[in-house]
């Protein structure tokens, strides 16, 4: 038990670590600056790259770490208030940042023996030998249910806090109105038929669709950022993926995205909301998937990097971004149906 409990500690020493960088990251949360915001995002970075790197016990550590340092930073933000508020803010992060953090990568780096049926976590000296690895479209079909829940616990938490829906939003939109007219100015002409109330209800119901879908980017670009870090370290015990040809949801998914998005305005009160976030949640990664595709279909391409650079800086540019981001939903949808990425792969492919 000593010399296990040894061989141990160097991987829980990195994992009490990342925990309190993440937890570091994710207090900046509360600064209402740009670059605060920017940081706080990358806040399950040090977690993933614990997990990736130096294996599960390094992640689960890193998990529990960060958990109790962001209690320890909100009691003490707090002047010392209450002990029940501090633990509700840690594990309000294990929820929705850590665990989700610590599974991706945990599935990222699992793999098997060819004709095994067991995953087990990869080591450096496993991943000599020839093994088969989790695909990347069950890890992105696992981010994308878990940004869906997120989105769907926050709507059921606040309807529950205000006892009801229907109170929720009217109180909420009363609060952020005065906000919103700040943000109107006096110069601006609203269109006819809305009102600031209106435009208020309207921020409040987009509000937990908009953190569903952007934690599942939050979440991807972390991990992506941590397999490279660890990467370059020399510390993944995995090849590199092929992103572009890989990442994909089931086809199942397609029936449910159609019939959230078909019925999801006919519904009203939370059963609608919730169905709209699972609608935007799978738009979101449909529009990833549309972009690994337009990275794989114009691989050989003379204009792959100028056109790259067009998707890149038309989804940054306000005035543009809905257009682009429509376009690779479009994209990731005809894929997922119709499969053009294997396509190219087949008919790349050497034939006998």
């Amino acid at each position: 038990m000593k010399k296990r409990l040894q061989k141990l500690a160097p991987a829980a020493a990195i994992g009490i670590g990342a925990g309190i960088a993440a937890a570091v990251l994710c207090g900046l949360a509360s600064r209402t600056t740009v670059p605060a915001a920017i940081l706080a995002n990358l806040s399950p970075l040090p977690i993933m790259i614990a997990m990736l790197g130096y294996g599960a016990v390094a992640g689960a550590t890193a998990v529990a770490s960060a958990a109790l340092t962001v209690s320890v930073l909100f009691y003490a933000q707090e002047k010392f208030g209450s002990l029940d508020t501090a633990a509700l803010a840690g594990l309000t992060f294990v929820f929705f940042l850590g665990l989700p953090a610590f599974w991706l990568s945990l599935l990222s780096v699992l793999s098997r023996v060819k004709g095994s049926p067991n995953w087990v976590v990869t080591t450096r000296v496993g991943s000599f030998f020839a093994r088969e690895y989790l695909p990347l479209e069950r890890v992105f079909t696992y981010a994308t249910s878990i940004c869906a829940s997120i989105g769907v616990a926050i709507a059921i938490y606040v309807s529950s806090f205000f006892v009801s829906f229907d109170v929720a939003l009217e109180r909420l939109s009363a609060e952020i109105a005065p906000f919103v007219e700040r943000l109107i100015g006096a110069r601006m002409q609203l269109p006819a038929g809305i009102d600031v109330r209106g435009l208020a209800r309207a921020m409040v119901l987009a509000a937990a669709p908009m953190v569903a879908g952007g934690s599942l980017v939050m979440l991807m670009l972390n991990l992506w950022l941590a397999g490279r870090v660890a990467q370059l370290s020399g510390k993944l015990p995995r090849p590199w993926p092929d992103i572009a040809g890989e990442l994909r949801l089931p086809r199942i998914y397609l029936l449910v995205f159609g019939l959230a998005a078909a019925i999801g305005p006919y519904f009203g009160g939370l059963p609608g909301l919730i169905v709209i976030i699972v609608a935007v949640t799978l738009g979101v990664a449909y529009a990833l998937a549309g972009l690994a595709v337009a990275h794989y279909m114009l691989r050989g391409s003379s204009f792959r990097i100028p056109l790259l650079i067009v998707i890149y800086l038309g989804l940054a540019v306000p005035v543009t971004w809905l257009v682009f981001l429509l376009a690779l939903v479009v994209a990731g949808i005809l894929d997922t149906a119709f499969s053009f990425r294997d396509r190219k792969k087949k008919a790349a492919s050497p034939k006998p």
